[in-house]
């Protein structure tokens, strides 16, 4: 207890708490909407106010807890092959994006995600779109991607929703099997952060502090999820990965 009650003393001392905790509160909101989206809008804007290598830390470990009701609610429509395979693949990435954070260079990274992200939507969306992945194979490159990118900068969701929507899933489909992907990374990737150094005594307070604030968002999430039908929910998808892959692509030249 005396642990717990001296992270939160240092979290309490932090500034910019009330914008930190609007950036998580929003982030994890569209997380639960639309089961991905949160790492991506909460990283550039958290590192305006915390070091990145707390802020990645926060949002995953905040969003991996909140996926625990989405699996339940979702676990009749899970596809466990492919959650098998991608979580599997996703062991090896893991460590290669911890290296990442520690020592890559983000903006070159998240700027030709971004490329591709644009074209993979634009193409998706386009009127003779048929492109879908049939083969298990693919898994494993996803899989991997969204270990490596999840670790590094929180992205694993939306490498994870390139790979369900070129899947085809339906919005059961997805938002269980993304939130078990989640969960099994979720393990994983605190255990590589605290073997480097990256789980302190601060970031456990910032993420007791705001947890009340993640279970809040899920649920107000999760009630706008019931008013989305399913051809519309692609289409969010799609929509959404377009706008982040353009934010990710121009923030180079916009910061």
């Amino acid at each position: 207890m005396e642990y717990i009650s001296s992270s939160l003393s240092l979290a309490m001392a932090s500034d910019n708490l009330s914008c930190i905790g609007l950036i998580l509160f929003f982030s994890l909101l569209l997380r639960a909407a639309i089961g991905f989206g949160d790492g991506l809008l909460a990283v550039p804007l958290l590192a305006m106010f915390i070091d990145i290598r707390e802020a990645v830390p926060l949002i995953i470990c905040l969003s991996t807890t909140i996926s625990v009701n989405a699996l339940w609610q979702g676990r009749r429509s899970l596809q466990l092959s492919s959650l098998k395979r991608t979580s599997v693949a996703a062991l090896v990435g893991i460590p290669l994006g911890v290296m990442l954070l520690s020592l890559g260079n983000e903006v070159v990274v998240k700027s030709l995600l971004g490329v591709l992200l644009v074209a993979m939507a634009l193409w998706r969306l386009g009127p003779k779109s048929q492109l879908q992945l049939k083969s298990d194979g693919w898994s494993y490159l996803f899989g991997g991607l969204a270990g490596m990118l999840g670790s590094a900068y929180a992205l694993r969701g939306v490498v994870f929703s390139i790979y369900g929507g070129l899947r085809g899933w339906s919005q059961d489909q997805f938002k269980g099997t993304i939130s078990g992907f989640y969960i099994l990374s979720g393990v994983v990737i605190p255990i590589s952060y605290l073997s480097s150094g990256l789980i302190t005594p601060r970031l456990i307070g910032l993420y007791l502090l705001f947890l009340p604030l993640a279970f809040l968002s899920t649920i107000l999430g999760h009630l706008l999820t019931h008013r989305l039908d399913a051809d519309m929910f692609q289409k969010i998808i799609w929509i959404f990965l377009l706008l982040f892959g353009v934010f990710l692509a121009a923030r180079p030249l916009l910061f």
